[in-house]
């Protein structure tokens, strides 16, 4: 399995149909958007290919100054899922981000799903990261006012951050990716 940084031109022609496919119109960002962040250098688009296949995309937001990495969206194409790439694609990735003190995920708060199916997808992606080391912190966040998010970190380092610290480092990405007035006005701690 290789992991490729592509840019937005590659992003946009192969990765971002596939994107408007598995996300949810309300989990995607526009496209506008996630263009002015990688011009910003903040975002980052990584082709997952195995035997030079295209099989799925990791978009993550990093700052300068900050030792931790959003995992802003993950997926493994739909012929290539419960085969183990998932997983592969994960630890890979960690392997390649010594760099860094952890990755941090967002996941739906687990039991608020619509419907006993939502609730059960939520279930699943909380055992595949915890299960690939993802720790669950202490907090969640309420975006806008129904959005509510658990946060997961994959430490990469030995280095052991408080959850202040962590949250930090996270507020610091949301501020460079959304703006600090929408951050400020949309996005709440819940302890």
């Amino acid at each position: 399995m290789n992991l490729i940084n592509i840019g937005i031109e590659e992003f946009q022609k192969e990765v971002y149909p596939e994107y408007i496919k598995i996300f949810p119109k309300e989990e995607r960002k526009e496209l506008k958007t996630i263009e002015e962040n990688y011009d910003k250098k903040i975002t980052k688009f990584i082709k997952i290919c195995e035997n030079n296949q295209f099989i799925g995309f990791f978009i993550i937001n990093t700052i300068k100054n900050s030792k931790y990495i959003q995992l802003d969206y993950f997926a493994i194409l739909e012929p290539y899922q419960n085969k183990g790439y998932g997983t592969k694609a994960i630890q890979l990735l960690k392997s390649q981000m010594e760099a860094y003190d952890g990755i941090f995920v967002e996941i739906e708060k687990l039991g608020l799903g619509k419907d006993k199916q939502d609730n059960l997808v939520r279930e699943r992606r909380a055992k595949f990261y915890e299960t690939l080391g993802f720790e669950k912190l202490n907090f969640a966040l309420k975006w806008f006012e129904s959005l509510i998010l658990s946060i997961y970190v994959l430490p990469i380092s030995s280095y052991k951050d408080t959850e202040e610290k962590i949250m930090e480092n996270m507020f610091q990405i949301y501020i460079s990716v959304h703006g600090k007035e929408k951050v400020d006005r949309d996005c709440k701690v819940i302890k």
